[in-house]
């Protein structure tokens, strides 16, 4: 074999590699906190989570970390230490790529006040999600209805209501 012939074989084999390391690469989201410092979070180490919700009239398992816990990763005041004045004014608003946004209460969020297992999901059935729906989408089982879900979800706020 050529030194050529090597070298194209070397470089196939990269570009044929660089997908699939980019699907297993870990998911992270752009956290914006009330002080306006943004920190990027990766899903990595976070408890993960298995919830079943309605799509389109099926049940879908979706498997990722809770909202919640993206938030106090990025230093978000939740808790014991979410009291006073305006802290439950808070909310977070999710922003889609395609610009669709959706609101939260920052409390409905907090896994010490509700049970409301909002996810940041990765997986659909066992499966990374696809262009459509990802890489993350929140997912938020208990509602009726999907439209406070954000499909390729681009980051997320912390604000509080004036």
């Amino acid at each position: 074999m050529t030194t050529c012939r090597i070298v194209q074989a070397v470089l196939l084999v990269a570009a044929l590699a660089a997908p699939a390391a980019a699907q297993t690469a870990p998911a992270a989201v752009p956290v914006v906190n009330l002080d306006g410092t943004t920190t990027s979070v990766s899903l990595e180490g976070l408890t993960r989570h298995v919830v079943t919700a309605t799509q389109g009239g099926a049940q879908v398992a979706f498997e990722g970390v809770l909202v919640g816990d993206v938030l106090a990763k990025a230093g978000v005041v939740m808790g014991a230490k979410l009291h006073g004045p305006g802290s439950m004014a808070r909310y977070v608003f999710a922003t889609a790529r395609d610009g669709y946004t959706v609101a939260y209460s920052l409390a409905e969020l907090d896994p010490s006040i509700s049970d409301s297992n909002i996810l940041i999901a990765d997986r659909r059935d066992g499966k990374r999600l696809d262009e459509k729906a990802g890489p993350l989408q929140i997912v938020s089982p208990y509602e009726k209805r999907a439209g406070r879900w954000i499909r390729q979800l681009a980051r997320v706020e912390v604000r509080e209501a004036k």
